[in-house]
């Protein structure tokens, strides 16, 4: 049963890689490189959501192993080692996003998104509209939209 536990974990550290290779995703060209995922998105991800999902189905299987006494000695080290693996992983990917620094081009444009957040937020919800219209229109070509202006 160790190589069970095994395989079981093996879909949790998936995930993941899944979620640490999306940190430093980019789209965009020379200087106007933005990330593809905002800090926010991988960190409420699905992946996130897989892994506790996974991870809780093992300690219950375990659990249930335990308590009927079909779970050695040698099963219940190696669940104890891949549970503690999976800690310092995502320890990790969640450090590595919360500390990513942001691209030259998101430094640049952040003023920017957000004094055209606060221009419409004291608009009249009639001319925001045509305002957006206009702004996407005119600016689309130079860097992707925030997800407020879409």
């Amino acid at each position: 049963m160790d190589t069970n536990i095994k395989k079981k974990f093996a879909k949790v550290h998936l995930e993941i890689e899944h979620l640490d290779s999306k940190v430093k995703e980019k789209s965009g060209f020379l200087f106007f490189k933005s990330h593809v995922h905002t800090i926010k998105e991988l960190l409420d991800s699905p992946h996130h959501q897989k892994i506790y999902a996974i991870t809780e189905k093992i300690g219950d299987d375990v659990e249930s192993w335990y308590k009927s006494g079909r779970l050695s000695k040698s099963e219940e080290e190696t669940y104890f080692i891949e549970r503690d693996s999976v800690d310092d992983e995502l320890h990790r990917v969640n450090l590595s996003i919360e500390e990513r620094e942001p691209t030259w081009w998101e430094v640049i444009k952040q003023p920017f998104t957000e004094f055209v957040e606060i221009v419409l937020d004291n608009l009249p919800k009639e001319f925001q509209r045509s305002v957006l219209v206009n702004f996407k229109r005119a600016l689309l070509p130079f860097f992707k939209m925030p997800k407020f202006l879409k």
